[in-house]
């Protein structure tokens, strides 16, 4: 399989190759003194995802309703993840497309907070979670192969970094295990100083038509992504419920 700069594809070495060793080494996991808790995997309440408020979940069974949030709190943390394997990806492309050397720098001091997020995420996992392609992952994926550099820095580090700020913080301030609210919480910095760097490159941008075109067509996508809703969601509730046909998803999911 072709290797992306998603990095969705990328497999992993063995566990105790030497890559491993080293990476733990890199990162100084022996400053981690707490032991993670992997047991305990509700990390978000029904709130959260305001599924207190949708009639099929307050209809459900208490294993029923167990089983959609487990569901929901996994597929939220897998997206966390996959996200910041993206990242990594991103910001390396984004260090050969450096126009200085001060540019090439800051974007690899950035693959560098990117790596970190992930493997900090990572340790929530008993195990490396399986890619399933949704459609917002595949907008992203499709997004980083383009070379168009005034696309990527509105897209990336404009938009999706800007709109990750507001949703890690709520991710924080929602999240009932203390281990994964401060680690939600100490991305922040970093994505800030990711999301402000594309704003201030952009100031002086000199766009281009097919840029523009470009940056139009996936903004509609998004938006696209955004009124469709939270479809991760509405199949959580369906792996606990059964089937639902397209009408009683809507109705139920809007009530």
């Amino acid at each position: 399989m072709t290797q992306s700069i998603s990095g969705f594809t990328l497999p992993s070495t063995a566990p105790g190759d030497r890559l491993h060793r080293i990476l733990a080494s890199a990162l100084d996991r022996s400053k981690e003194q707490e032991t993670l808790d992997l047991t305990q995997p509700l990390y978000w309440p029904a709130e959260y995802f305001g599924l207190n408020q949708v009639t099929l979940f307050q209809q459900a069974s208490a294993e029923e309703q167990a089983t959609i949030l487990a569901i929901a709190n996994q597929d939220l943390l897998t997206e966390i993840y996959w996200v910041e394997q993206a990242g990594v990806g991103y910001m390396a492309k984004m260090v050969l497309l450096a126009e200085t050397c001060e540019e090439r720098i800051l974007y690899s001091l950035f693959a560098a907070d990117e790596a970190q997020h992930l493997c900090q995420i990572e340790q929530f996992f008993q195990q490396k979670p399986e890619f399933n392609q949704d459609s917002f992952l595949s907008f992203m994926g499709q997004l980083l192969e383009s070379n168009d550099k005034a696309l990527l820095l509105t897209m990336v580090q404009v938009v999706l970094e800007g709109w990750g700020l507001s949703h890690y913080r709520s991710l924080a301030s929602h999240c009932q295990n203390d281990r994964l609210t401060a680690t939600l919480q100490s991305f922040l910095a970093a994505e800030a100083r990711h999301h402000a760097t594309g704003v201030q490159q952009l100031q002086t941008w000199q766009y281009d038509q097919a840029s523009l075109d470009h940056i139009h067509q996936a903004l509609r996508e998004f938006l696209h992504m955004v009124q469709v809703g939270p479809q991760r969601l509405v199949k959580a509730v369906e792996q606990g419920r059964g089937y639902l046909s397209p009408a009683i998803a809507d109705k139920s999911l809007l009530n």
